[in-house]
């Protein structure tokens, strides 16, 4: 190859890394970010998404780029639920989510679910049960079958 042509090239090849360098490693992250403080996804996100703090709010980006990038809205659902609520068991059964969250019932928790149903469930088939304190019971699994403290199902 030429040298002078591959002078040229290395030239702009140093320029064009230098340029992507400026750009937030978190790109996409923050277009989402943008959106949401926007009100793009509607008032109540913007408010809601307000609320938590950065690492709650960084959890939140993460889990819907890879929603936008897998298409898989019951997984990311999933995973954007115990991100935040890491004692969480989330369950789907029967075309709805059941989910248990071993902490009291509160305005910030219920506050973060609303979020999670917003930005994370289909709204063709967004159903949740949603139970505090007290798992509800799954049969063939002995430790949640407490006939006087549970909803079977």
């Amino acid at each position: 190859m030429n040298e002078e042509l591959y002078l040229a090239l290395e030239k702009i090849f140093n320029e064009i890394r230098a340029e992507l360098q400026t750009f937030p490693t978190n790109f996409y992250e923050q277009i989402l970010r943008e959106e949401i403080e926007g009100g793009y996804f509607g008032d109540a996100v913007k408010k809601i998404f307000a609320t938590l703090d950065d690492v709650e709010q960084n959890l939140i980006l993460r889990a819907l780029k890879l929603q936008e990038l897998s298409q898989g809205r019951k997984l990311m659902f999933r995973l954007a639920t115990q991100s935040l609520f890491p004692t969480a068991r989330v369950y789907f059964n029967a075309g709805k989510f059941l989910m248990y969250l071993p902490d009291a019932k509160t305005d910030s928790a219920l506050n973060k679910i609303e979020l999670l149903k917003i930005l994370f469930m289909d709204v063709s088939n967004a159903e949740i049960d949603l139970y505090f304190e007290r798992h509800f019971g799954i049969f063939g699994t002995p430790q949640t079958m407490h006939l006087d403290e549970m909803i079977l199902y």
